[in-house]
């Protein structure tokens, strides 16, 4: 199952864009990845152990 579901609103919490606020938009099962979109361009994929939901 997992962890975080597409248009869930997550916070980055990684090396890269750390405390950026973003959507996921697609999960990579095969890469076991999360592609999150932060703005209107940005998009970058990040494993679970580097996203937390946001509720802000």
């Amino acid at each position: 199952m997992d962890e975080f579901e597409v248009g869930e609103t997550v916070r980055i919490t990684g090396r890269t864009m750390t405390g950026n606020v973003g959507t996921v938009v697609h999960f990579d099962g095969k890469r076991d990845k999360y592609l999150v979109r932060v703005g209107a361009i940005t998009q970058n994929y990040f494993p679970a152990a580097e996203l937390e939901r946001f509720s802000g």
